[in-house]
């Protein structure tokens, strides 16, 4: 690898050896494995404060300090090889001068192996990306997948960890779907899993051919195709994918791979959260929405009767692929529906996103390549903040929320049909703008200012609603805590706080900031 990229090679086990001046063996046999793995944490931590590239290789063992994963996932990218105990057996019998694992029968060494490898799986498993090194492979063939995985892993844009623990990764970049393979070999599922594609019929017909792509990438899986349409998101449709799965003998050992918006991203990730108590699923977003929104941050729901999303559970994706080449057929309402989720991004965390969407609002509608991925990375980025510390609204994530118990109500006014969410929650952000206004906490400068950013983008200004119809229909929304009526308020741009039970006759009158005006 080193000598293909032209890098300088650091073995840690050499580096070691050389300043102890004495063998790896000789150094836990005269001092000890924790003195040994002292000098192994301080070599890696001067490795990783080296700015020139480099190819390190680093010890079985050395994932096993906290502050050395911390050290090189801050420095690099990690790439974990892999092979089966019997393999690794095999290979450590020939010298048999492993510390851990010397002077054992084949049977001794190959059980610890196997204990070994369980415990340090958690550890393992952190590597961005892993690559199987058999014996049936050459090493040629090795240093080939992982060159191919690099040049994928150039689309690496963010992590996500979530509060209740582990990792994700988000991509994004330009037709990268094409070499989804990279990313299923990477995450350690193209070898054990089948692969099952969900999308909907109107994503089928406009990305056919990217869609074909991702289904040869996925060994030739078959594809699941929901009716397109928020009043399709609900059990009775769910329940044709769990059929579908069963009858073709999906097992746990399964994976969905996500092709579609935001109501099949729903969907699939509840359906994989509960197809036989949960199987891994990959989000692949074709709409700016849910790039920004419903594929990150594990929350996936059903809609019923009685509100949205009612049905649901938080179930975290094996990543998160964003190809902007499939924005290229999204119609123009549905590009605008995104942009309202990363001005509220703006509005709730950032005030210094909300001027930069200012200062691109041209560039923004010409769909500039570089603008757009920086607004789509930002976002996530500020998602991925807020995830990380509150996964499953007890608090901070509640922010995230802004705009949306109004959106919610003029979705459910409307049976879903007339808006799509984003363009009900730029609606909600006008409302919930002017309420922050009534009480006090927000400047009318600044409600001025975020209207002027959602006018300049060209979202609705206007929409006639009955205060009490919506008045009701918030009391179901799912934000709504036992006797108490929540609401996310802006203080000032790039500031929000949680109100509770404003008053009634306060909320229906700021229902007049999207009230249309008589002539």
């Amino acid at each position: 690898m080193a000598e293909r990229l032209g890098r300088p090679l650091i073995d840690t086990d050499a580096v070691i050896v050389e300043r102890a001046g004495k063998s790896i063996s000789e150094i836990f046999e005269q001092d000890g494995e924790a003195a040994f793995r002292k000098m192994e944490r301080e070599v890696i931590e001067e490795i990783s404060k080296n700015e020139t590239p480099q190819i390190v290789s680093l010890g079985g063992g050395a994932l096993n300090q906290p502050e050395n994963l911390k050290a090189i996932r801050e420095s690099g990218v990690l790439v974990r090889l892999w092979a089966k105990p019997e393999v690794l057996s095999e290979r450590i019998g020939r010298k048999n001068t492993r510390p851990l694992l010397a002077n054992l029968s084949d049977e001794e060494r190959l059980a610890k192996i196997k204990v070994m490898l369980k415990e340090r799986e958690p550890n393992y498993a952190q590597a961005d990306f892993s690559i199987e090194s058999t014996n049936e492979y050459s090493e040629n063939h090795v240093i080939e997948r992982i060159l191919h995985m690099l040049q994928f892993w150039k689309n690496h844009a963010l992590d996500v960890f979530p509060s209740s623990g582990g990792r994700y990764p988000i991509f994004i970049g330009k037709n990268i779907t094409p070499d989804a393979s990279c990313l299923l070999e990477g995450l350690k599922l193209s070898q054990t899993h089948e692969f099952l594609i969900c999308t909907d019929t109107t994503i089928a017909k406009a990305q056919n051919e990217m869609l074909r792509e991702l289904r040869g990438q996925a060994n030739r899986c078959p594809i699941f195709k929901f009716q397109a349409g928020e009043r399709n998101k609900t059990l009775h449709n769910l329940n044709q994918l769990y059929s579908f799965m069963l009858h073709r003998g999906y097992t746990r050992k399964s994976c969905l791979l996500q092709f579609s918006g935001g109501v099949v991203g729903d969907m699939a990730g509840f359906g994989a959260a509960t197809y036989q108590r949960g199987i891994p699923f990959i989000q692949f977003p074709t709409t700016l929405l849910s790039m920004v929104d419903s594929s990150v941050g594990g929350k996936v729901a059903v809609n019923h009767a009685e509100g949205k999303n009612m049905i649901g559970a938080f179930y975290q994706p094996q990543a998160v692929v964003c190809d902007l080449s499939v924005l290229s057929t999204l119609p123009a309402n549905e590009y605008l529906a995104g942009l309202a989720e990363i001005v509220k991004y703006g509005v709730i965390y950032d005030e210094e996103f909300f001027s930069y969407i200012e200062n691109h609002v041209e560039e923004i509608k010409k769909h500039d390549y570089d603008v757009l991925r920086h607004l789509i990375l930002r976002s996530c980025e500020i998602k991925a903040e807020v995830v990380g510390i509150d996964e499953k609204e007890a608090g901070l994530r509640a922010i995230l929320n802004y705009g949306h118990t109004f959106g919610h109500a003029i979705e459910k006014i409307t049976g879903y049909e007339l808006f799509s969410h984003g363009i009900a929650v730029s609606l909600g952000m006008r409302v919930a703008a002017r309420v922050a206004v009534s009480l006090g906490q927000m400047s009318e400068a600044d409600e001025l200012r975020q209207n002027a950013l959602l006018d300049a983008l060209g979202f609705p200004k206007t929409f006639s609603i009955n205060a009490e119809a919506a008045w009701n229909a918030m009391a179901v929304d799912k934000k709504a805590e036992k006797g108490t009526r929540v609401y996310i308020l802006p203080t000032k741009i790039g500031e929000v706080k949680k109100v509770s039970n404003v008053d009634k006759e306060i909320i229906n009158k700021s229902w007049n900031a999207i009230q249309a005006k008589e002539a």
